[in-house]
């Protein structure tokens, strides 16, 4: 009979999730997985399979914990006001937080993606997802009539999301404060009607 585990299986996979996040795949070692984890390597493989099959639960969990309640948050976003208020939350948070690593996603898209059909599906995922948010979000606009009505809907949605992961991948050497919500303002401005 197997003995129950001595540590939480989500609590050690967000610290995996963590080193994973800060390093990359490549540059993170099982030694920097287990040493992080708090477990050996042998509790590491039992639990989660091999470092890949860690990997692609840790994106899950970043998922999970980052992602969701990203598009949450974009759902309770009902004007373009609010949007810009979203924009310069992240980006003051950047600026608070001298030790944020840029989105794991994003890591994941330039290094696992392009050789890796699993992490490439989970990247496609979460794009969807907040591509949808942000659809909703201009379908909102539109209905109100804040929205240019000459905009594409997928289009505002597409250039938001991509303004949102440039910011987020400038995490670790973040732009500065005024210039990005310069930047924000002038794309906000472009939607209104």
């Amino acid at each position: 009979m197997p003995r129950p585990k001595s540590f939480d299986p989500d609590t050690v996979l967000a610290k995996a999730m963590g080193v994973f996040w800060e390093k990359g795949y490549d540059a993170a070692s099982i030694s920097d997985l287990t040493a992080a984890m708090g477990i050996n390597r042998f509790s590491l493989y039992d639990t989660f399979g091999d470092k890949h099959q860690l990997y692609l639960k840790a994106l899950d969990a970043y998922t999970q914990s980052v992602v969701e309640p990203m598009v949450k948050k974009i759902n309770t976003i009902h004007t373009l006001d609010e949007l810009e208020s979203y924009f310069s939350m992240l980006i003051d948070s950047q600026h608070a937080c001298t030790c944020s690593p840029c989105c794991m996603m994003h890591k994941a898209a330039i290094s696992q993606a392009t050789s890796d059909e699993a992490t490439r599906w989970r990247v496609e995922y979460v794009q969807k997802r907040l591509h949808e948010g942000f659809c909703q979000l201009f379908q909102r606009f539109k209905e109100t009539r804040e929205l240019d009505p000459s905009i594409k809907i997928e289009d505002a949605a597409w250039r938001t999301m991509i303004a949102q992961a440039g910011l987020l991948s400038f995490a670790a050497s973040p732009i500065p404060v005024q210039e990005a919500k310069s930047a924000i303002q002038a794309l906000i401005s472009s939607f209104r009607a």
